[in-house]
């Protein structure tokens, strides 16, 4: 396992804090019999290749080796490690909800980002400042430049996850209800894999499964653009319909799914087993509600 882990180059690849040669230890202690050495190594994780939302250079190499961690079936802290991949994914999902990730935009964005990078200084070069990186290079791109080369690099991260697909569809069978919520949740953004996400989501969009798991498949589904009608009663179930619903058909949604937004938004739930938000029911359903008055302005 990892064996080509040090085919990497990661002296000359940056994260947030320089050189990512830090990165290959920490991801091998993602297999670590001690529980909290595996707990340091995504901390420090979440804070040098995913750093406050923002990814680097090393973050897209680094995730395929993170989804082999995933795929072993004896390893652990399964969903720790999904929510990881998911948030590499997207950044901070408060960034894109209620209306979810455009990601076909951002590759429009990404046009050109790849060369700007490939020609700027890396750790090694005689024009790498060990102190400011590539801060002087990127300060003379044009703004356009500037943003294409950070689409590039998000661009990246994205589709390094989007190949973990199949092995979050996979988990939806896992044995852990936690691990079965956030691989449902993972699969929301990335909406061209849609057509292979969707069937396996509505099977679990129903009644025959507790209650987070199925209102978290139908917020997923409704990122992916369907949404069911209110067929099961459950408050959980009926919040992630109605917020399903108003993702796809907008103004068109009805009055029932206004109503029940407008009930949880006068609210104070939380659920954490809802991974949206953090689990904030109530200021899910805010941002629906301000989205439904924006197109009404």
């Amino acid at each position: 396992m990892l064996e080509r882990l040090d085919d990497v180059d990661w002296d000359r690849i940056c994260h947030a804090y320089g050189p990512a040669s830090d990165v290959p230890d920490q991801i091998r202690d993602l297999c670590a019999a001690d529980p909290d050495r595996r707990e340091k190594a995504r901390w420090q994780l979440w804070g040098n290749i995913f750093h406050q939302g923002t990814r680097y250079e090393a973050t897209a190499y680094a995730v395929p080796f993170m989804l082999e961690v995933l795929a072993d079936p004896d390893g652990a802290d399964k969903a720790e490690l999904v929510l990881l991949l998911s948030a590499i994914a997207v950044g901070y999902d408060s960034y894109w909800l209620p209306d979810g990730l455009p990601i076909a935009e951002h590759r429009r964005m990404a046009e050109g980002g790849g060369m700007l990078l490939a020609a700027a200084p890396h750790p090694g070069d005689d024009d790498f400042d060990e102190d400011e990186g590539d801060a002087e290079y990127i300060e003379a791109l044009s703004e356009r430049e500037q943003e294409a080369m950070l689409a590039h690099v998000a661009v990246a991260a994205h589709e390094a996850v989007r190949q973990g697909v199949p092995l979050f569809r996979a988990l939806l069978g896992h044995t852990d209800p936690e691990v079965r919520a956030v691989a449902a949740y993972a699969l929301g953004w990335f909406p061209e894999d849609a057509a292979g996400s969707v069937p396996v989501l509505a099977a679990l969009a129903t009644s025959d499964v507790d209650e987070p798991l199925a209102a978290t498949a139908r917020v997923s589904l409704g990122l992916l653009g369907v949404a069911t009608g209110f067929d099961d009663p459950r408050p959980l179930v009926r919040w992630a319909t109605a917020v399903a619903r108003m993702r796809v058909y907008g103004a068109g949604a009805g009055q029932e799914t206004v109503d029940e937004l407008r009930t949880w938004a006068r609210g104070s739930g939380r659920d954490e087993r809802v991974p949206y938000l953090d689990g904030d029911l109530v200021g899910y359903a805010t941002l629906v509600l301000d989205g439904l008055e924006e197109q009404a302005s």
